[in-house]
């Protein structure tokens, strides 16, 4: 999906800060500023993007994001921490049947996968800084667009 948005400032190493424009079709989710924010943080976002067309401060842009890169970011943040959960409900459950532990094995697993997937979430939060250094999960410039190219279900 594209998005567009305007650049705000420019910044070293070829990139700038923009901010993004929310469509229509996620303005109503609460992701970004959160179910009961400000009305007009959800609706704008600033984002630092790569700039190879180096587009000027002022400008109204369209940003792209790779699909490979958005479908690798859904499957760190949502399957990994999920695989993690299962596999210590898993194997908590198998140690505390065979340990015959006097905790319920139920329990056991669950408060076992609650544990494999914080420290999943506290990996992935300290690998963030990393990965937001590299130009791997950041959105593209991809042109300088006019108001009137802008479709209508983006918020204005």
């Amino acid at each position: 999906m594209d998005h567009f948005g305007q650049v705000i400032e420019l910044a070293e190493n070829n990139k700038a800060l923009v901010r993004v424009r929310q469509n229509l079709s996620c303005a109503s989710c609460g992701r970004c500023g959160g179910f009961f924010g400000d009305p007009e943080k959800r609706r704008d976002m600033l984002v630092e993007v790569n700039n190879p067309i180096g587009a000027k401060a002022g400008q109204l842009v369209r940003l792209e994001a790779r699909a490979g890169e958005m479908l690798m970011a859904a499957f760190l943040l949502y399957f990994v921490p999920l695989m993690g959960l299962l596999l210590g409900i898993f194997i908590g459950r198998s140690w505390a049947l065979n340990a015959g532990s006097a905790i319920s094995p139920d329990l056991f697993g669950l408060g076992l996968g609650m544990v494999f997937m914080v420290l999943i979430f506290v990996f992935l939060r300290s690998a963030e800084k990393r990965m937001a250094r590299g130009k791997r999960f950041k959105a593209v410039i991809a042109a300088v667009v006019d108001e009137d190219e802008i479709p209508e279900d983006v918020v204005p």
